[in-house]
This record gives structure tokens, C-alpha cells and sequence, in this order.
């Protein structure tokens, strides 16, 4: 007996979501078949999965009269399950089940919650990998893009580690360089300046200036302007204090007599004499101060027209450094202090430039390292694919993961590393490998996109695999083989198929027709789940059409005994 993986999707309710009023449908392990008239449903049953999966929300899916539409999945997941480990990051407890609520209203307010606690969109996004994978008929022009490529040869090689590195090397090499490239944008705008810069330090230095000497010019220039009338003052306090007949220092006598008359009579006044003496000596000092004072004050036209010279130039400078001596100093500091920043500039740009040249080692190192584990990868692909093609009615089918990108004169630069893939086909012998959008049908799209994901799925986590019509652009046998692969691939992964071929619904272990009714002016889809007696007639319809023969139900039969024999 067949053990079976643990199921992750278990059930899924839907409400009031395109023509779905009210949907609950429990989901089984293993190999789960969805069929159905087209326009039924089959597809919105993906779309709601896909909005618990983090997909943009559109108020126009809402249900005609509905306030708002609900998707609400239950999911089970094993012990120690990566999905289990991020939900435990994020503080919501998870207890081995998990329960995604989404609702959608009409104002275009979206709610998440993720086991009844409040989360987001973007929370389901991270998420979704990890929990559910969809193919699509979309799917197939992905196929077709060769930039898709690479990201599923990383997958099955499981290279997302060594991927990551690359990436981070290739970003902070890139930055540096942007950076780089800043800098010398600024330094040459900064060259420009620096002849200006060194013209004003040039101006600055040459005048010589001394720290409050505008001042101290101002000062002697008035002293110059009225030496005359300066000496005479001071001549003139010297006559006053001591030349002249009757000056004031030769009265002093005459005080001194009268103070001893005073002294005589009143001893307690002794001091005042003292106060005389000083008075004599102050006067006496006074005297020869003002005496140099009057002999170095003299009218010197060369010196008064050299200070009014030097108070222009100041003047002159003063416009364009400060208003002040002080001032300019300072400027001269800051512009000395701008040119060694253009110095230091040209340091860290030098280090900057040695930091770029390690920082393409390592990334040439990494992503050469990544290259050759690409090449080893891309080979197993290309053998296995080819494998399942031939499982797939295509025994002479070739496959092939062609890498490119790396030239021997300079290897290519990008954020994914050195390398190009692109998937190449030759689906007949004698036909030359060509690129898939080249020479593929739609048909041999289908089995290629189902050899990859089978194989792919034996490497993420992703226990539940949704293929939605799949199958398109095949039939017969074929489609037998195809179904024989879903099968097999049950056995590792929950499987869910929506299909319109029997020669697939056969092989269902599981099978849910969905229906449309309509009741008065509106309609609605149905899904159930069919028992083993009605599985015959539902087949027999996607055999026959409308019209259901006897011969189209013992063909069911038949389809569904050799479906029960895998």
C-alpha cells in the first residue's frame, strides 16, 4: 500500500466571490480532481486560493448585492515545517494547523488574519511559497521567457544560499560603484572650484592679517588726522601741571604748608600728608607720560597715507571674507579647511576605488563558484527532464539547460551571478536543440511544465501543488501519461488538477465536480464531492458531451478501472 504525504490544504470556504454565493469544500491527500462545464467555477476556485496566498484583491470579484467576499483556508502542517518556524517569528501561534481568513469590501478595505490574529498581505506573501504552489496555463508563456529560466535551475539545485551571496556582493559592488562614481562627479565639480578656492586663499594669505588690526588702524589713523591738535593738548597739561609759572605741582607747597598748620593742632590727621605725597607722585608720573606722549605724537604724512592704504585693501577684502579682520581670518580657516577636504576626498576616493576592485574579486570568486554548481545542476535537469518526456510520450525527446553569459575577456555582471540559462527542446529525432518558444506546441509546454514541476517539488517545501487545466493542448494517450506523472507525484505532494480530460479524472483518487445553477435572476457555483457510482457518469459526460451514450459509460468504466489499477 501507497503511504501518502500528510495533506496541507484541508478544506477551503468561499463567500460571496464572483458567482460563488457560499463554497465549503474539504480536501483530501493525494491525487484531488476538479472537473466541470467551462464557466463554472473550476478557475475561481484558483482565484480564491490565490488571494489567500497574498494575490492583488479586486473589488469587481465581489459578488453582485454582496457587502464583501471572505476566502478562509485550513491548512495542516507538519512538525518542524518552515512555514511553522516564520509564524513562530512573527508571534502567532500555530499548534500544527493553519487557519488564513481574507476579506475583501467594497470600499477596498482588505483584512487578514492568520490564526485569528490580525496580519497582512504582505505577511501572506512570504508565506505562499511555502505553502501552495499553482500552475496555470499562464504557466506556459512563463516557460517561454528565457529570464525565467535561471530562477528555476537555482530551485532545483537548491541554490538560493549561494544565490543570496552573489546577490549581496553584487549590491554592495554596485553601490560602491554608484558611490564611486558620485564622488568623482563631485570632485571634478570640486576641481573647478579649487583654482577659485586657492585664488582666495592665495588673496587672503598675501595681505598678512593680524588678528583686530582693522581696529587698531582705525585708531591710529584718527591719531594721525589730529597730531596737532594732540601735541598741543598734551603740551599744554604739561605746562599746566608743571612748566608755567603758578603750575599746579608748584602750589603743592603751599598745601603742604597749610596741611602741617592742621597737623600741628590736630595730630589724628597725620594721613593726610600721606594723601599729598601721593598726589605729587601721580601728577609727577602724569607729567612724563604726557611729556612722551606730545614728543611721539607728530604729524607723519607717508605713515597716514600707508594706514589709509592699508584700511582700503582691508575695505576691499572686507566685501567679499567679512566685515572684520577677525571675520576674515575666520574665512581663511574655512577655505583652508575646504581644500583639505578636497584632499581627504581624494583619500577615501582612492580607498573606495580599492574597496570595488575587492569587493569584484569576491563577486567573480561567488559567482564563479555558483556557475560551476549550475552547470553540474543543469545537467542532472536536462537528463532528468528529458527522463519524464520520455514518461510523457516524447521518448525521443531531447532537453537541454543551455548556460551562457561568461566571456573569456570579461564575465557578465549581474545581480544573479555570471550566468544565462535557457531551455532548449528537441522534440523530434534529427531536430536541433532550439529554444522552447521556438519549437515547442502547446502541448509539449504542458508536459514540460509537469516534468519540472515534479521535479521542483521534490525540493521546496510546498506539500500542495494546484494544476489548473494543465493538461491543455493534450488528450489520448498522452493525457494518460500525464495523469500517470500527477499521480506519481501524489505520492510526495497533495495534488489538486482541474481538468476537462477524462483519460486524467480517472486517475483522481478524489473527485469534485463543480456545478452552476441558476435560481431566478441570479447564479451561483456548487462543489461536491462525487461518490465512486456517480464518478462513471461524470466521465461518461466529459466523453460524450451532452449526449451520453451507452458506449460512452462503458468507456468511463473502463478509464476508471485502469485508474484504480496505478
Amino acid at each position: 500500500m501507497r503511504k501518502e504525504k500528510l495533506r496541507l490544504l484541508t478544506s477551503l470556504a468561499i463567500h460571496n466571490y464572483a458567482i460563488i454565493r457560499d463554497l465549503e469544500i474539504a480536501f483530501h491527500p493525494g491525487f484531488n480532481v476538479l472537473s466541470g462545464e467551462t464557466g463554472a467555477g473550476k478557475s475561481i476556485l484558483v482565484g480564491a486560493v490565490n488571494l489567500i496566498l497574498g494575490a492583488r484583491a479586486s473589488t469587481e470579484m465581489i459578488r453582485t448585492g454582496a457587502p464583501e467576499a471572505g476566502v478562509e483556508a485550513v491548512m495542516q502542517l507538519p512538525q518542524g515545517y518552515l512555514c511553522a518556524r516564520l509564524l513562530e517569528e512573527w508571534g502567532i501561534d500555530c499548534g500544527g494547523e493553519l487557519v488564513i481568513r481574507r476579506s475583501i469590501a467594497r470600499s477596498g478595505r482588505n483584512r487578514v488574519f492568520i490564526n485569528d490574529q490580525a496580519s497582512s498581505v504582505q505577511q501572506l506573501q512570504q508565506l505562499s511559497p511555502l505553502l501552495i504552489s499553482i500552475s496555470g496555463q499562464h504557466e506556459h508563456q512563463f516557460l517561454l521567457d528565457p529570464e525565467t529560466h535561471l530562477g528555476l535551475l537555482d530551485a532545483f539545485a537548491n541554490l538560493e544560499g549561494d544565490c543570496s551571496e552573489v546577490r549581496a556582493v553584487y549590491d554592495a559592488w554596485r553601490e560602491s560603484r554608484e558611490k564611486l562614481a558620485l564622488m568623482r562627479r563631485e570632485s571634478q565639480q570640486r576641481a573647478a572650484r579649487m583654482d577659485h578656492l586657492r585664488l582666495q586663499i592665495q588673496e587672503l594669505e598675501s595681505a598678512k592679517l593680524l588678528p583686530n588690526e582693522d581696529a587698531e588702524l582705525q585708531r591710529e589713523r584718527e591719531v594721525l588726522k589730529n597730531a596737532a591738535v594732540l601735541n598741543q593738548a598734551a603740551r599744554k597739561a604739561v605746562n599746566t601741571l608743571y612748566a608755567e609759572k603758578g603750575a599746579v605741582l608748584e602750589r603743592f607747597s603751599e598745601v603742604e604748608k597749610e596741611l602741617g598748620a592742621i597737623q600741628s593742632f590736630d595730630p589724628s590727621q597725620i594721613g593726610l600728608g600721606e594723601y599729598l605725597l601721593q598726589a605729587r607722585i601721580n601728577l609727577q608720573e602724569l607729567v612724563h607720560a604726557l611729556r612722551l606722549y606730545a614728543d611721539r605724537i607728530v604729524f607723519d604724512p607717508a605713515r597716514l597715507a600707508a594706514v589709509e592704504e592699508r584700511l582700503a585693501l582691508l575695505g576691499k577684502l572686507g566685501k567679499k571674507y567679512g566685515a572684520t579682520a577677525n571675520e576674515m581670518l575666520q574665512s581663511l580657516g574655512e577655505l583652508r579647511n575646504m581644500a583639505g577636504e578636497g584632499e581627504k576626498s581624494s583619500l577615501q576616493e582612492e580607498e573606495l576605488v580599492k574597496k570595488i576592485d575587492a569587493l569584484r574579486s569576491s563577486y567573480l570568486e561567488k559567482a564563479t563558484a555558483l556557475s560551476h554548481k549550475r552547470r553540474e545542476a543543469a545537467q542532472t535537469l536536462s537528463a532528468e527532464v528529458s527522463s519524464h518526456l520520455a514518461d510523457l510520450d516524447m521518448p525521443r525527446a531531447r532537453f537541454c539547460a543551455s548556460l551562457g553569459g561568461e566571456s573569456a575577456s570579461e564575465p557578465l555582471f549581474s545581480p544573479t551571478g555570471i550566468d544565462r540559462v535557457e531551455f532548449l527542446l528537441s522534440a523530434n529525432p534529427g531536430e536541433d536543440l532550439k529554444p522552447l518558444a521556438r519549437v515547442a506546441s502547446g502541448g509539449e509546454l504542458s508536459r514540460v511544465l509537469l516534468a519540472l514541476k515534479s521535479l521542483l517539488g521534490r525540493k521546496g517545501e510546498a506539500e500542495t501543488l494546484i494544476f489548473d487545466e494543465v493538461d491543455a493542448g493534450i488528450g489520448g494517450r498522452v493525457a494518460e501519461l500525464v495523469a500517470i506523472q500527477l499521480s506519481k507525484l501524489s505520492l510526495r505532494h497533495q495534488v489538486i488538477c482541474i481538468t476537462h480530460l477524462p483519460q486524467i479524472a480517472c486517475y483522481g483518487k478524489h473527485h469534485y465536480v463543480v456545478q452552476k445553477q441558476a435560481q431566478g435572476d441570479q447564479t451561483h457555483s456548487s462543489i461536491r464531492m462525487l461518490a465512486e457510482s456517480e464518478r462513471t457518469e461524470e466521465l461518461a459526460r466529459m466523453l460524450g458531451g451532452v449526449s451520453i451514450s451507452a458506449k460512452a459509460r462503458e468507456h468511463a468504466k473502463e478509464l476508471l478501472q485502469r485508474g484504480r489499477k496505478d
